[in-house]
């Protein structure tokens, strides 16, 4: 497993790294370039264009992360590659977790750099400021409440954990589109939206399920019930549900996921 994690880490890292130095040296010559000073040179034209160059690069490093974790997993597991990694001394759910780890590793890198670089970029502006007391207040909120720790915590929490579930619901387009014996990629596509819509419809059916009818009924009773409770200790068990209401279609994509490659796969 940790030899798999290392494998996938570098095949990642080797593109996305660089990607994330130069929009960080992109963003330290944009801060320069937003100077007042540096905003007189040529009627600001050079600062103009270096500002859109980082919000380019910006999107860029999005959009190459995406593409750089379909492709490892369509390719290292669904392509050629597949004979390979799967003669390994690896388990199915070994190859999957491997490529979720460094996946949500990767994401959660990309939007630190992302942050960093809007951080320098406003340096001289109220932005940085902003950050500052954003920061500042919510250290002051731990100190004070011991409580925010922990909500602090089960945010981070549902953030990973939609991070992976959103990773896996991926991963199990396209496992379902390589069941097809052609056109595999653009069945992915089409299994994509098929499984979203399926996911909307069944979500608006639960909403109109608890604000109508029945449902309506038991959530007026679970709300009664709640009502000495104190708000702190809702607002925990709010946060947990989310991330168990998170995790719980995760789960599911991931079942998926391991059936088809464990039962189903087809390298041919």
């Amino acid at each position: 497993m940790l030899k798999l994690l290392k494998y996938e880490w570098k095949a990642c890292a080797r593109i996305c790294l660089p990607l994330y130095g130069a929009m960080l040296l992109m963003s330290v010559v944009s801060a320069v370039m937003t100077t007042e000073r540096a905003k007189d040179f040529m009627n600001g034209i050079p600062s103009a264009i270096l500002a859109m160059l980082f919000f380019a690069l910006l999107v860029a490093v999005f959009v190459v992360t995406a593409v750089i974790l379909i492709q490892r997993f369509y390719k290292n597991l669904l392509g050629d590659e597949g004979y390979l990694m799967f003669t390994l001394p690896v388990t199915v759910a070994q190859h999957i977790w491997s490529k979720v780890i460094v996946a949500v590793a990767i994401c959660c890198l990309s939007g630190l750099v992302a942050l960093l670089s809007i951080s320098i970029l406003g340096a001289d502006t109220n932005l940085l400021y902003g950050i500052g007391m954003v920061f500042g207040e919510l250290g002051r909120a731990i100190a004070d409440d011991p409580n925010a720790l922990g909500y602090l915590f089960e945010g981070v929490l549902l953030l990973v954990l939609s991070t992976v579930s959103g990773v896996l619901y991926l991963y199990l387009c396209m496992a379902l589109g390589h069941l097809a014996k052609k056109h595999r990629v653009l069945m992915s596509v089409v299994w994509y939206f098929v499984l979203s819509t399926v996911a909307q419809f069944v979500l608006s059916f639960v909403l109109v399920g608890v604000f109508n009818g029945p449902l309506e009924t038991l959530m007026e009773a679970i709300a009664g019930m709640l009502a000495g409770v104190p708000q702190k200790t809702l607002l925990h068990g709010v946060l947990l549900g989310f991330c168990f209401a998170t995790a719980v279609p995760g789960a599911i994509c991931y079942g998926g996921t391991y059936y088809v490659l464990k039962n189903r796969l087809n390298l041919e």
